[in-house]
């Protein structure tokens, strides 16, 4: 007979060290006065128990908290912030990585507005502080440049889906779209500053100064472009003509394809020089899978280029990879095209490559979090693979995405 089984001890609470410090109204750090600290910006509470108190003495102002400092535990903390204090933490917090995380909270709850003003058909606005909040941490030259370039970029249209109980892609890349050409519009001089002034003429450097500057100087960029006149689309240009390195010049051809202008030149001349460079031509394929004006139809005239074949691992995913997963807006077409495409690619890699088919089959295991309008052509494609004689590898994935 088996040994009974013994019984589960009941789970105790983790030691969870947290950061804290606290903000005034004036945005600097105040000393703090608490279990033997004393006078410290930043002390840390170890969390030991299921419920504690922690008393803070000389606090003579509501303040605003900074937890988590430098992520001092690998937990998810949560906490009731308004949108005033996120503001202000964004604004002021000595703590880089809670000031992101602010900067984060706040575009994506003003992206899930303008989702569902989309999807409601209302009006789409932007807030003015928001905006300025933008302004000042762009502005802000005592800041590194690489931390303002990180904290700029707003929230992934895959990372604003992940907060929907029904995900609508179209309302979501429209949302993302109204925002960056807002910014873009309003922050248009202090864009252009801040390009000019990140340069970094001379011989190509790694250190981490220069990689900053040319991460905000791209940002800038990629924003100036948005809705390009002649001047910003010149200064792209010549980015892209005269760049020393691969970022500079790659970051100058993803902001021309993405403006929406004519790009086939600019397109041609990288393909030219690099045509030798197999992962540099894995980065061409995925720069024009991944544009929002790369449609289904698109990526099929890509795939007859004489540099694509399915039977290289890298060049399938720099392309189909990129167009199913990188690309919303068109892998999610209203019409279901990008779902028939996804199922012809998935078969015809299966024959290849059962792994890389495999993979590429996750892109629809969850599609019951989308609408219904799109849950209908997601579950036909779906069935049209499972009709197909498929490997083990594949066959488990899309049996299971259709079982859940």
């Amino acid at each position: 007979a088996a040994p009974p089984r013994r019984a589960r001890p009941a789970s105790c609470p983790f030691h969870i060290p947290v950061a804290v410090g606290l903000l005034g109204a004036d945005g600097k750090d105040m000393a703090l006065r608490v279990d033997g600290a004393d006078g410290a910006t930043t002390v840390v509470l170890e969390l030991t128990e299921a419920t504690q108190t922690f008393h803070f003495k000389g606090v003579t102002e509501k303040p605003t908290p900074s937890l988590l400092r430098d992520f001092s535990a690998p937990v998810v903390l949560e906490y009731d912030y308004s949108d005033a204090e996120l503001l202000h933490l964004f604004s002021h917090d000595s703590d880089p990585v809670n000031r992101w995380e602010a900067g984060q909270r706040l575009a994506m709850e003003r992206l899930l507005t303008l989702t569902a003003a989309v999807a409601a058909g209302a009006p789409l606005a932007l807030d003015a502080t928001f905006i300025e909040a933008q302004r000042a941490l762009l502005t802000d030259a005592a800041l590194d440049p690489a931390f303002r370039e990180l904290a700029l970029v707003l929230p992934s249209e895959t990372m604003i889906a992940e907060r929907m109980a029904a995900v609508d892609p179209q309302a979501i890349h429209k949302a993302r779209r109204f925002m960056r050409g807002a910014l873009a519009a309003a922050l248009k001089p202090e864009l252009l500053a801040e390009y000019q002034a990140n340069q970094t003429p001379g011989p190509y450097s790694p250190d981490a100064l220069s990689a900053g500057k040319r991460g905000l100087k791209n940002l800038a960029l990629a924003y100036l472009l948005i809705a390009p006149g002649a001047a910003e689309l010149k200064l792209a240009q010549r980015q892209f003509d005269t760049a020393g390195n691969m970022t500079d010049r790659a970051a100058a051809l993803a902001a021309l394809i993405h403006s929406g202008a004519p790009s086939a030149k600019a397109l041609s001349a990288f393909y030219r020089d690099f045509e030798q460079e197999a992962l540099v031509i894995d980065k061409w394929f995925a720069l024009q899978a991944s544009a929002p004006s790369t449609d289904v139809a698109g990526v099929r005239a890509l795939m007859k280029h004489p540099a694509f074949t399915l039977k290289n691992p890298n060049r399938a995913r720099s392309l189909i990879f990129n167009f199913c997963a990188g690309n919303p807006s068109q892998f999610h077409a209203p019409d279901g095209s990008g779902y028939a495409f996804w199922a012809e690619q998935v078969v015809a890699l299966d024959a290849l490559n059962p792994q890389v088919a495999a993979r590429l089959a996750r892109s629809m295991d969850r599609w019951r979090r989308y609408v219904p309008a799109l849950q209908t052509h997601m579950k036909a494609a779906l069935e049209t693979v499972a009709a197909a004689k498929l490997s083990n590898d594949t066959l488990e994935v899309i049996s299971k995405a259709l079982a859940n």
